[in-house]
Order: structure tokens, then sequence, then C-alpha cells
């Protein structure tokens, strides 16, 4: 089983511009989580705007990953992602090419980055930002756990049960 490691930061540009600058002195599996980025970014280097310590805004880094992964390691980011928010009651669906919508409302965004040399990626980076207790939304049609639920989260503890999930269905 992969061993996990965890970088917190109050606050970042990027959790995944951090991986990126860094991967090559980080082992597989680390995971950054951040209370604020200040250059959080979605596909097509569109902002993701996020209130300040409200939200789950992490990026896992895996490492020397055949390129013929690439397909499985998306299904298998979804399928813990859906069992994680399923625990929570909510019926999400996927809206491609990375966003998970509750209704017609976007709860989470998943951005995965690579790098490669030869037959294997060099990295891969997969951020996710999770809406968990925001409760406002500027011009965009957004929601969050908080919001669908009336329960407030801890941000640590959901990334724990994400990050055991990622663990338990890793292939």
């Amino acid at each position: 089983m992969a061993k996990v490691k965890l970088l917190e930061f109050k606050q970042v540009n990027s959790t995944s511009d951090y991986l990126k600058a860094n991967y090559q002195s980080l082992n597989s599996f680390t995971i950054v989580r951040a209370d604020y980025q200040t250059k959080g970014r979605g596909q097509f280097e569109r902002t993701w705007n996020s209130a300040r310590g409200k939200n789950l805004l992490c990026s896992l880094l895996l490492k020397d990953v055949p390129l013929n992964q690439i397909t499985l390691i998306k299904e298998w980011v979804k399928s813990s992602i859906f069992s994680l928010l399923g625990s929570y009651g909510l019926d999400v669906y996927f809206k491609e090419p990375n966003d998970v919508y509750v209704d017609d409302k976007k709860l989470c965004g998943i951005l995965i980055e690579t790098q490669s040399s030869g037959q294997k990626f060099d990295y891969v980076i997969i951020g996710i930002g999770l809406n968990l207790n925001q409760i406002l939304f500027q011009n965009f049609k957004a929601t969050s756990i908080f919001r669908e639920t009336k329960k407030v989260l801890n941000v640590r503890q959901v990334l724990s049960k994400l990050t055991a999930n990622l663990l338990e269905s890793y292939f």
C-alpha cells in the first residue's frame, strides 16, 4: 500500500503548482492541502475561487505512472470522490471534462496535469477543489456540501476520508 505524505499550508499560489515545482524532491502519493489558493485554477486556466478555509483544496502527486494508465487514474479519482460524496447522502454526476455536479450546480472540480518522458509520466498531479462549507458563490452556478445537507464539515476529516477512499481502490 502507498505511503501518503501530507503537506499543509495556510496559503499557496496553487497546490498543483507547488507539486509541479517540487515533484522531483517529493515522493509519489504526496498530498498538498491549502486553506487558500491565490491562483487556484481549473481546466483551460479558468480561475477557481474559494472562500478562505471553507473548502477542500488539494493536489495529489503520482510519479512514474505508465502512459496507458491515465484513463484508469481519472476513473479512480472520480469513483473515490463519488464514494466520498455518497457518504454524505449526495447524488452526484460527472460532467465532462472534469466537474462533479449536484442537480445543475458545480460541487467539485478535478484537474489532472501531466508531464511525460519516454513510456511513463514523470508526474501526474491531480488537483481537487471540493466545495464543503462555502455559502456564497460569485456569478457562478455552484453549491457546497453545506448548502445541500446543512452539515458543516471539517476539511481535514473530509481529506482523510477521501485519502482512505483513494488508497483503498488504488490499482
